[in-house]
């Protein structure tokens, strides 16, 4: 029998059955990358930055 819906979860009352544990971990980031979401932006361009200069990137 499968499980009902939940909408306690980021996909909840799409699907239905039990999530894979390692899903459940990866899905655990959420609440870190709410916090950090402007550092990792800044990471991420300051990351594309370097590749631009290293000629990686036009």
């Amino acid at each position: 029998m499968a499980e009902q819906p939940t909408k306690q979860k980021l996909w909840g009352g799409r699907f239905t059955g039990t999530t894979d544990p390692l899903m459940h971990e990866f899905n655990q980031s959420l609440r870190y990358d709410q916090r950090m979401w402007r550092v990792d932006i800044a990471g991420s361009i300051a990351y594309s930055k370097a590749l631009h200069k290293a000629g990686i990137l036009t």
